[in-house]
């Protein structure tokens, strides 16, 4: 999860990718910068809605007990790499 700066002195949004990321995949230049803000803003906020849980990246460390078995069955998710 990345935090933005709307402008100073705003607080800081979340969204799941940078704002200048998602304006270089739609093509977008810097006067829809509000709409473009908006949109990261509600669509990552309905989406963790809908997951009833906040989207951070964080690293987490988990001992598990391995039997021989090829599954993990891990405590925490969605894992982004392991």
């Amino acid at each position: 999860m990345n935090y933005e700066e709307i402008t100073e002195g705003e607080p800081q949004i979340r969204t799941l990718i940078p704002i200048e990321e998602f304006k270089a995949i739609l093509g977008i230049d810097d006067r829809d910068d509000k709409l473009v803000k908006f949109c990261l803003a509600t669509s990552t906020l309905t989406i963790e809605n809908y997951c009833k849980s906040k989207l951070l990246r964080k690293k987490h460390f988990e001992k598990i007990e391995y039997i021989g078995d090829l599954l993990l069955y891990l405590r925490e998710y969605p894992v982004n790499e392991v």
